[in-house]
Protein backbone atom coordinates (compact mmCIF):
# COMPACT_ATOMS: atom_id res chain seq x y z
CA UNK A 1 0.00 0.00 0.00
CA UNK A 2 1.66 3.63 -0.79
CA UNK A 3 1.56 6.02 1.24
CA UNK A 4 -0.65 9.04 1.31
CA UNK A 5 0.84 12.16 0.04
CA UNK A 6 -0.18 15.79 2.21
CA UNK A 7 -2.74 16.69 -0.25
CA UNK A 8 -4.68 12.96 -0.15
CA UNK A 9 -4.63 12.92 3.79
CA UNK A 10 -6.10 17.02 4.14
CA UNK A 11 -9.05 15.39 1.35
CA UNK A 12 -9.59 12.75 3.35
CA UNK A 13 -10.05 14.40 6.80
CA UNK A 14 -12.32 17.26 5.38
CA UNK A 15 -14.64 14.62 3.37
CA UNK A 16 -14.71 12.94 7.17
CA UNK A 17 -15.86 16.08 9.01
CA UNK A 18 -18.24 17.07 5.85
CA UNK A 19 -19.50 12.92 6.03
CA UNK A 20 -20.44 13.69 10.01
CA UNK A 21 -23.04 16.15 8.45
CA UNK A 22 -21.41 18.83 11.03
CA UNK A 23 -24.40 21.41 11.94
CA UNK A 24 -23.98 24.70 14.56
CA UNK A 25 -25.95 23.46 17.55
CA UNK A 26 -27.31 26.16 20.11
CA UNK A 27 -26.87 28.86 18.13
CA UNK A 28 -25.11 30.99 15.46
CA UNK A 29 -21.27 29.66 15.37
CA UNK A 30 -21.77 27.40 18.40
CA UNK A 31 -21.57 23.15 18.70
CA UNK A 32 -19.43 20.65 19.96
CA UNK A 33 -17.42 19.68 16.27
CA UNK A 34 -17.44 24.05 15.70
CA UNK A 35 -16.39 24.53 18.67
CA UNK A 36 -13.55 22.21 18.31
CA UNK A 37 -12.33 24.32 15.10
CA UNK A 38 -12.60 27.31 16.55
CA UNK A 39 -10.27 26.46 19.79
CA UNK A 40 -7.70 25.37 16.73
CA UNK A 41 -6.86 29.05 16.56
CA UNK A 42 -8.00 30.46 19.40
CA UNK A 43 -11.43 31.68 18.31
CA UNK A 44 -13.66 31.79 21.34
CA UNK A 45 -17.61 29.98 20.54
CA UNK A 46 -20.03 32.20 18.30
CA UNK A 47 -16.99 33.71 16.45
CA UNK A 48 -17.03 32.79 12.67
CA UNK A 49 -14.93 29.74 11.38
CA UNK A 50 -14.52 28.72 8.04
CA UNK A 51 -10.63 29.73 8.59
CA UNK A 52 -10.96 27.94 11.82
CA UNK A 53 -12.41 24.39 9.88
CA UNK A 54 -9.66 24.33 7.57
CA UNK A 55 -6.90 25.23 10.26
CA UNK A 56 -8.31 22.00 11.87
CA UNK A 57 -8.50 19.76 8.77
CA UNK A 58 -4.72 21.15 8.16
CA UNK A 59 -3.57 20.57 11.63
CA UNK A 60 -5.13 16.59 11.73
CA UNK A 61 -3.87 15.49 8.33
CA UNK A 62 -0.18 16.78 9.54
CA UNK A 63 -0.77 14.77 12.50
CA UNK A 64 0.10 18.01 14.61
CA UNK A 65 -0.85 19.37 18.25
CA UNK A 66 -1.30 22.80 16.95
CA UNK A 67 -2.51 24.54 13.82
CA UNK A 68 1.02 25.53 11.97
CA UNK A 69 1.55 28.92 12.67
CA UNK A 70 0.12 30.27 8.60
CA UNK A 71 -3.27 29.00 10.12
CA UNK A 72 -5.68 31.89 11.20
CA UNK A 73 -9.23 32.23 11.96
CA UNK A 74 -9.21 34.92 9.20
CA UNK A 75 -9.53 33.62 5.62
CA UNK A 76 -7.54 36.64 4.27
CA UNK A 77 -4.99 36.26 7.07
CA UNK A 78 -4.72 32.98 5.79
CA UNK A 79 -4.03 33.66 2.49
CA UNK A 80 -1.51 36.71 3.01
CA UNK A 81 0.36 34.11 6.08
CA UNK A 82 0.28 31.13 3.16
CA UNK A 83 1.60 33.00 0.00
CA UNK A 84 4.02 35.42 1.33
CA UNK A 85 6.89 35.04 -0.78
CA UNK A 86 5.83 31.55 -1.87
CA UNK A 87 7.23 29.75 -4.84
CA UNK A 88 5.11 30.89 -7.87
CA UNK A 89 4.40 27.20 -8.08
CA UNK A 90 2.24 27.22 -4.57
CA UNK A 91 -0.89 29.28 -5.99
CA UNK A 92 -2.66 30.65 -8.38
CA UNK A 93 -5.01 33.90 -8.42
CA UNK A 94 -8.34 34.26 -11.13
CA UNK A 95 -5.78 36.53 -13.02
CA UNK A 96 -3.39 34.52 -14.45
CA UNK A 97 -5.32 33.56 -17.59
CA UNK A 98 -4.45 29.06 -17.24
CA UNK A 99 -5.31 29.31 -13.02
CA UNK A 100 -8.02 26.70 -14.37
CA UNK A 101 -4.84 24.37 -15.07
CA UNK A 102 -3.45 25.16 -11.86
CA UNK A 103 -6.31 24.44 -9.54
CA UNK A 104 -5.23 21.13 -8.33
CA UNK A 105 -7.06 18.90 -5.40
CA UNK A 106 -5.71 19.65 -1.72
CA UNK A 107 -5.54 22.82 -2.16
CA UNK A 108 -6.90 25.98 0.20
CA UNK A 109 -9.28 28.15 -1.76
CA UNK A 110 -10.14 31.58 -0.21
CA UNK A 111 -12.87 34.17 -1.32
CA UNK A 112 -13.56 37.83 -0.61
CA UNK A 113 -16.70 39.26 -0.22
CA UNK A 114 -16.70 40.42 -3.95
CA UNK A 115 -14.70 41.15 -6.50
CA UNK A 116 -12.99 44.70 -5.57
CA UNK A 117 -12.55 42.99 -2.33
CA UNK A 118 -10.50 40.05 -4.25
CA UNK A 119 -8.29 42.65 -5.54
CA UNK A 120 -7.21 44.38 -2.41
CA UNK A 121 -6.67 41.18 -0.80
CA UNK A 122 -4.70 39.85 -3.12
CA UNK A 123 -2.83 43.50 -2.85
CA UNK A 124 -2.47 42.64 0.56
CA UNK A 125 -5.66 44.17 2.24
CA UNK A 126 -7.87 42.75 4.53
CA UNK A 127 -11.17 41.99 3.39
CA UNK A 128 -14.08 39.58 4.35
CA UNK A 129 -13.59 36.52 3.21
CA UNK A 130 -14.56 32.64 3.39
CA UNK A 131 -12.47 29.75 2.65
CA UNK A 132 -12.56 25.68 2.05
CA UNK A 133 -10.32 23.01 1.00
CA UNK A 134 -10.39 22.07 -2.82
CA UNK A 135 -11.40 18.45 -2.76
CA UNK A 136 -11.79 17.79 -6.89
CA UNK A 137 -11.04 19.42 -9.61
CA UNK A 138 -12.58 18.74 -12.97
CA UNK A 139 -14.02 20.51 -16.36
CA UNK A 140 -16.88 21.54 -14.71
CA UNK A 141 -15.28 23.23 -11.42
CA UNK A 142 -13.19 22.78 -8.36
CA UNK A 143 -15.32 20.91 -5.86
CA UNK A 144 -14.76 21.99 -1.69
CA UNK A 145 -14.97 20.85 1.49
CA UNK A 146 -16.51 24.15 3.56
CA UNK A 147 -16.81 25.13 7.41
CA UNK A 148 -19.36 27.72 8.45
CA UNK A 149 -21.41 27.35 5.00
CA UNK A 150 -24.99 26.37 3.83
CA UNK A 151 -26.40 24.92 0.64
CA UNK A 152 -26.56 28.44 -1.05
CA UNK A 153 -23.04 28.82 -0.28
CA UNK A 154 -23.05 31.37 2.38
CA UNK A 155 -19.81 32.98 4.17
CA UNK A 156 -22.24 32.99 7.55
CA UNK A 157 -23.86 29.28 7.52
CA UNK A 158 -24.40 26.60 9.82
CA UNK A 159 -22.34 24.11 9.12
CA UNK A 160 -20.00 21.85 6.67
CA UNK A 161 -21.11 21.52 3.15
CA UNK A 162 -19.38 20.02 -0.13
CA UNK A 163 -19.66 22.80 -2.57
CA UNK A 164 -19.16 22.90 -6.49
CA UNK A 165 -17.72 25.85 -7.86
CA UNK A 166 -18.34 26.28 -11.61
CA UNK A 167 -15.45 27.67 -13.93
CA UNK A 168 -18.61 29.49 -15.51
CA UNK A 169 -19.82 30.94 -12.61
CA UNK A 170 -17.94 34.45 -13.01
CA UNK A 171 -19.61 35.72 -9.85
CA UNK A 172 -17.76 32.91 -7.83
CA UNK A 173 -14.71 33.31 -9.55
CA UNK A 174 -14.91 37.43 -9.76
CA UNK A 175 -14.64 36.67 -5.86
CA UNK A 176 -11.96 34.46 -5.69
CA UNK A 177 -8.23 35.68 -3.88
CA UNK A 178 -6.96 32.70 -4.91
CA UNK A 179 -5.70 28.83 -4.37
CA UNK A 180 -2.47 27.98 -2.63
CA UNK A 181 -1.17 24.73 -1.45
CA UNK A 182 -0.65 24.60 2.02
CA UNK A 183 2.64 22.17 1.65
CA UNK A 184 4.11 24.94 0.15
CA UNK A 185 4.06 27.23 3.07
CA UNK A 186 7.69 28.24 3.85
CA UNK A 187 8.94 27.07 0.76
CA UNK A 188 10.48 31.02 -0.49
CA UNK A 189 11.93 32.60 -3.25
CA UNK A 190 15.78 33.09 -2.52
CA UNK A 191 16.70 35.94 -0.94
CA UNK A 192 13.49 36.52 0.44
Amino acid sequence: MTEQTPAEKLIEVAKAEDAKRVREVGGMNRGPDVERYQKTVGLSPGSPWCAAFVAYCVKEAKGLTVAPLWCSGSAITQWHKGTRRMLPEGFTTPEKGDFQTKVRPGMIWVRAKDGAGAVSARKGTWVQGHTGIVVAVDAEGFHTVEGNTNGAGSREGDGVYSKLHKWSYSTDIVRTVGWFDPEFVGRTLPNS
